[in-house]
């Protein structure tokens, strides 16, 4: 896939701005442009992962299944995050999560084993790789004190105040699935807080 954007790296040096120049040169040099179809998976459950990326444009949900087959989501990626799954490429085991394309995105994709390297040779890249981590523990944490609120109601008006992205960007099933609630119950917990704000203006 031909690369047409000059630059790929522009936003995401502005959020690792200790990453220089050539190491940026690096990365282009090892990295892929990759076009990811809606519904297409960046991961499957059960493979063990290979690659990771930078989401350049689009979105993805991480996801799990629980025994009844029912998808849950536990974390969104839009552009400049990073996709992967350290603890099945580093444990040689099945990915316990499926990465999948909510819309059509481009990603820079690299195979770990090549990236794991230049943690030892740049000591920026492992402060960027230390970063990504902490990011995605944040995110981890975050979505589990938003389970751990009582109501769908309150599981919303959460993403509504801290998280507006999640709704403007998100389906109303997909936010269903991160929120751990039904469909049904997300719509009937929006129009609630909808009724509240009228009656409160």
């Amino acid at each position: 896939m031909k690369d047409n954007n000059n630059d790929w790296s522009v936003s995401l040096r502005k959020k690792y701005p200790i990453v220089s120049t050539e190491e940026w040169k690096l990365l282009d040099q090892m990295t892929v442009l990759k076009k990811i179809n809606k519904g297409e998976s960046f991961l499957s459950y059960g493979r063990i992962a290979r690659y990771a990326a930078f989401v350049i444009s689009g979105k993805f949900a991480f996801s799990i299944f629980d025994d009844e087959g029912n998808e849950k989501i536990i974390r969104f990626a839009f552009a400049d995050d990073f996709l992967a799954n350290c603890e099945s490429y580093y444990q040689k085991k099945g990915s316990a999560i499926t990465i999948t394309a909510l819309e059509d995105s481009v990603i820079r994709r690299i195979n770990i084993k090549t990236l794991s390297p230049l943690y030892d040779l740049h000591m920026s890249l492992s402060r960027v790789n230390l970063q990504i981590f902490q990011e995605i523990a944040e995110k981890d944490l975050e979505h589990q004190y938003i389970l751990s609120l009582k109501s769908p109601v309150k599981r919303y008006k959460f993403l509504l105040k801290h998280r507006p992205a999640i709704i403007r960007k998100i389906s109303i099933t997909s936010i269903a699935k991160y929120l751990y609630v039904s469909r049904e119950a997300l719509s009937r917990a929006r129009i609630s807080l909808v009724k509240k704000q009228v009656f409160c203006d």
